[in-house]
């Protein structure tokens, strides 16, 4: 029998990049965008993008994970400034089995020449389905893949 317990955290990630805000917003709205970054892991992890309606209100759905492991993430926008923040209600499942729901606040600033990003991630994470220092080493290292998508190539 499953033991049932919620633990609750919130994770502050954040990251600059050498791009302009706008098109760091892009990335995160843009599915063909999102679909090449917005996986945690490494280069074994891949991520699908199965339904993306970024408007407040919307959803998106997407699957991630190794070769022998599925994660579902589903969110649902609840809040959009255009380049300023993104918050949305976000669900992660482990196969069948939801392991976390969260409020994701993305906000987006100048800083410098380009852009800085903090991630807040408000986050209860059920029945030990996972801890919070792996989300946190995810969203570090999916943050971390962003930068060559939106860094200018000379």
């Amino acid at each position: 029998m499953l033991k049932l317990s919620v633990m609750h955290d919130t994770i502050v990630v954040d990251r600059s990049y050498a791009a302009a805000v706008e098109r760091v917003y892009r990335a995160w709205t843009d599915p063909a965008l999102l679909a090449r970054w917005y996986v945690p892991g490494d280069e074994q992890w891949s991520a699908k993008i199965v339904a993306h309606d970024f408007r407040v209100g919307g959803d998106n759905r997407m699957t991630f994970g190794p070769p022998d492991e599925t994660f579902v993430e589903d969110s649902h926008y609840v809040d959009i400034v255009p380049n300023r923040r993104i918050c949305y209600a976000m669900s992660i499942a482990r196969g069948d089995v939801r392991i976390s729901v969260s409020l994701v606040t993305v906000e987006f600033a100048p800083h410098g020449a380009g852009c800085s990003v903090r991630v807040t991630d408000q986050l209860a994470i059920l029945d030990g389905g996972e801890t919070a220092g792996e989300r946190e080493r995810g969203w570090g290292e999916t943050l971390d893949k962003l930068a060559p998508v939106v860094t200018p190539t000379s």
